[in-house]
This record gives structure tokens, C-alpha cells and sequence, in this order.
């Protein structure tokens, strides 16, 4: 233990004992008062406890207290923080300060939807309002592909009329169904997005469904306030992904037009398959596009047409092509659950 001597002379660094306590206070009563200097006192890393007037630069990190000529501590210095103490109270106090962040941001979030909504119906009602506006936009590129399909097979009998006419078939012509083929590739990706962005804006309103009635105390109401749309299913259904084995999947699923389509083949391509419009009100057209997505991801959809009007809307409805619907989904799990196909009453090949 470092003693101080009267006139600021050091004492010998020692270990402490607790025998040399009175010594310590009998010097700090015989100091003439020129020595009221500061007393500090600190233990080292062994636990040894140290005295002295001054402190060496070696154990500034050190807890330090100073004392009054009474042995009283009057002032106390932390110890030092090392460098990987500074690091953790820096990161949590990055982590405290995100934490503030988000608690603001919910507080933000939860006025905003208290001042939007008065009430449940008011969020199905947006809900419901922004999924009818997409199914109109996806009904209309429905209707873009019906007229390309058409357009296609138009262009596709001429050519086909040339040839055996021993005529040969302009380029402008062989673009235009190339064109018309990828037009119609497009749109059903566009359709996939549309169908996507539905999925998002169901899980966005049920998240601040449960939200408002949270901070509203409300119960959840039996049962759920359905869709406001013309359409049993969601098109999705239909979608199947594929990592490996692509090829072999993109054969099964040409299989699966020809099984299930009432409609001969129009197109098969490397990208599409695609059977011709349907005729009759009990008609079912197929399409499958194969999709690229990143990586080796691919995504093969179907997309079933019926005749546009009532009846073959009705028929589009039926269990019939609900079954064909889950039975593509099967295709990604082996092909076992497609159904037996079930030739529709009048459905005829043209």
C-alpha cells in the first residue's frame, strides 16, 4: 500500500493490511496543514487496494477515490472503460436509439390509422374497393389476350393456307405472330403481378384490421366480411414453381393441356402452350406460360378461358374446372393429384 509522508513524500508501495489503518489516519492528523493535499486511493487488477497523493499513469483506469484528511471519500472516478465495453454501449445505444425509432414510427402509424378508419367496415370497404379496381385491370388484359389469341389463329391459318398454296410467308408476317406470342407471354407475367399485389393488399388491411381493433379494445367479429369480387378463386392457384428439373415439368404440363383442354392445340413453344379460344359454352381453353424468374427459379402458370358470356362463365365456376385448377397445382408435387378428366356435356373439338 502507497502511505503518503508529511511534505508530499511517497510512502513504499505495499500490500495493504489492515493493521496499517490507524498509522494511515495518525499521518493524516500529524500532517501540518501545507499538506491537505488529495488522497487517492484504487485497486489493481489483483485486488490489491493502493494510498498515495498522486497517481500513477500506470492505474489511471482504475476505479479511483479521493479522499479528505478525515478518510472520508468526497469524490469517486469510474474506472475506465476498455475498448470492447465502449463498443457494446455503443451498440446498444444504437439499438435503443432504432428501438425509439420504431416505437415512433408505430405511434405515426396508429394515428394515421385511426384518423383513416372509423370503424371495421370502413377497412373492408378499402379493402374490398382496391382489390375490385385490380380485377378490373386484370379482366381487361384477360380481354387483350382473348383478341390476341384470335388475332394469332387468324394469322396462323393464313400462313398455314400459303403454305400448302405452295406460297412462301412473309417476314412481316412470321414477326407478327412472334410478336403476338410474346405480347401474350407478357401479359399473363403481368396478370402474376396483379394477382401478387392482391395477396399483398389482403395481408396489409388484415394486419391493420387486427391493429385497429387492438387499439379500439374490439372483439373480432364472427366470421369475415368476404371479398367483394366476381371471382371464387384466386389466380395464383394456378401457379406452380420450379428449380430443377424444369424441362421434364414443362412435358407434364403439356400433357396436362392436352388431357384437360376441349380445345385443340394453337401454340407450343419452349415458352407457351396454348389450345384454341373456346367456342362453345362449355368449352376450356388452356394456357401455360413459363416464366423466368431470378436465379433458376421458373414459374409455370395456366390460365383457363371459357366462352365469354354468361354460360361459359358459369361453367368457369364449376367444380369441373376447379378440379383441372387443383390439379395443375399437383404437378409440382408429382403430378398424383391431377384428376381424371371429365369431357363436358356438348364440348366438342373444333
Amino acid at each position: 500500500m502507497v502511505l503518503p509522508l508529511c511534505h508530499g513524500k511517497r510512502g513504499i508501495l505495499g500490500s495493504m493490511n489492515m493493521k496499517l489503518l490507524p498509522i494511515l489516519a495518525i499521518s493524516l492528523l500529524v500532517c501540518p496543514p501545507l499538506q491537505a493535499a488529495k488522497l487517492y486511493r484504487w485497486v489493481d487488477d489483483q485486488g490489491k487496494v493502493f494510498y498515495s497523493d498522486k497517481v500513477p499513469p500506470s492505474e489511471v483506469q482504475h476505479k479511483l477515490d479521493t479522499l479528505n484528511q478525515q478518510g472520508v471519500v468526497v469524490e469517486r472516478t469510474e474506472a475506465a472503460k476498455t475498448k470492447e465495453e465502449l463498443a457494446r454501449e455503443a451498440e446498444l445505444e444504437k439499438r435503443r436509439l432504432e428501438q425509439q425509432h420504431l416505437i415512433e414510427e408505430q405511434k405515426k402509424a396508429d394515428r394515421v390509422l385511426l384518423r383513416t378508419f372509423r370503424a371495421e367496415d370502413d377497412i373492408f370497404m378499402a379493402r374490398n374497393g382496391k382489390l375490385a379496381s385490380i380485377d378490373a385491370k386484370i379482366q381487361i388484359v384477360r380481354g387483350n389476350i382473348r383478341r390476341q389469341k384470335i388475332r394469332l389463329a387468324e394469322l396462323q391459318f393464313a400462313a398455314a393456307s400459303m403454305e400448302r398454296a405452295g406460297q412462301a410467308v412473309s417476314s412481316n408476317q412470321l414477326q407478327e405472330i412472334e410478336n403476338i406470342r410474346n405480347q401474350i407471354n407478357n401479359d399473363y407475367q403481368g396478370i402474376i403481378s396483379q394477382e401478387e399485389l392482391k395477396q399483398q393488399i389482403r395481408e396489409k388491411y388484415a394486419s391493420d384490421l387486427a391493429r385497429f381493433r387492438e387499439l379500439r379494445n374490439l372483439r373480432p367479429e364472427q366470421g369475415v366480411v368476404p371479398e367483394r369480387s366476381d371471382s371464387p378463386y384466386s389466380l395464383l392457384d394456378t401457379l406452380v414453381a420450379c428449380s430443377s428439373a424444369c424441362d421434364e415439368l414443362w412435358q407434364k404440363a403439356e400433357l396436362y393441356v392436352r388431357e384437360h383442354a376441349s380445345t385443340r392445340m394453337q401454340l407450343l413453344g419452349r415458352s407457351i402452350i396454348m389450345t384454341h379460344p373456346p367456342i362453345k359454352d362449355q368449352d376450356i381453353s388452356l394456357t401455360v406460360s413459363r416464366i423466368k424468374r431470378e436465379g433458376a427459379i421458373e414459374e409455370f402458370f395456366l390460365d383457363i378461358q371459357c366462352k365469354d358470356n354468361t354460360l361459359g362463365d358459369e361453367f368457369c365456376k364449376s367444380a369441373t374446372v376447379q378440379e383441372i385448377r387443383k390439379g395443375f397445382r399437383g404437378l409440382g408435387q408429382g403430378g398424383n393429384a391431377a384428376p381424371e378428366k371429365k369431357p363436358a356435356e356438348g364440348a366438342g373439338t373444333p
